[in-house]
């Protein structure tokens, strides 16, 4: 019998467990899991009635993403589409990134803290925003699915510097913690 109905505080389920091998060890990472001590741990799935799990939700995987438009400086933004699953039924909220520490822009998109951004390896960043600030160029999403987004960069994209992808560039992205990397490659 692995547990017993005890008035104990669970002594009885633990001495069970002890005559089991490796016993212990699932009553540790059970209680751990289950008091949230160590979050790392996970939580295994049980039919007792008195353990219970918590369902969390699918992990966002991206597949693929592809660029679609012009290289260069002084060129609108490409299109970017990314192609994946678990990306949920709508966008991130996000932030109006028309007031910037770079300057004020129009039509510049949001930005979404740690849900949706995008990184040039060594040229921008766009979409990201934490307590210390936002990147200046902002993201504009276009369309938005369980399995696609489609966005472009807001209008400070190209306005300064390298603030521009060109094909070769290295590159990350992240959709709801989900996050793929590449190299940009397509653009004309």
């Amino acid at each position: 019998m692995f547990c017993t109905q005890s008035h104990d505080g669970g002594a009885t389920w633990l001495r069970h467990l002890a005559k089991i091998p490796g016993g212990l060890a699932v009553a540790g990472a059970l209680i751990v899991g289950l008091t949230g001590a160590a979050s790392a741990v996970p939580r295994p799935a049980t039919s007792h009635p008195h353990l219970f799990t918590t369902a969390s939700a699918p992990q966002p995987s991206i597949t693929s993403v592809s660029l679609t438009g012009t290289a260069g400086s002084g060129v609108a933004s490409p299109t970017i589409t990314i192609t994946g699953t678990h990306f949920g039924a709508a966008r991130p909220a996000g932030t109006s990134d028309n007031s910037t520490s770079c300057g004020p822009y129009t039509a510049n998109g949001d930005v979404y803290g740690s849900k949706l951004y995008f990184v040039d390896d060594t040229n921008f960043e766009a979409g990201y925003s934490n307590s210390s600030g936002a990147a200046c160029i902002g993201i504009i999403v276009k369309s938005w699915s369980q399995t696609q987004v489609v966005l472009q960069f807001g209008n400070a994209y190209g306005t300064f510097d390298h603030w521009y992808l060109s094909n070769g560039d290295g590159y990350a992205i992240s959709v709801k913690q989900g996050i793929y990397g590449g190299t940009v490659s397509g653009l004309s």
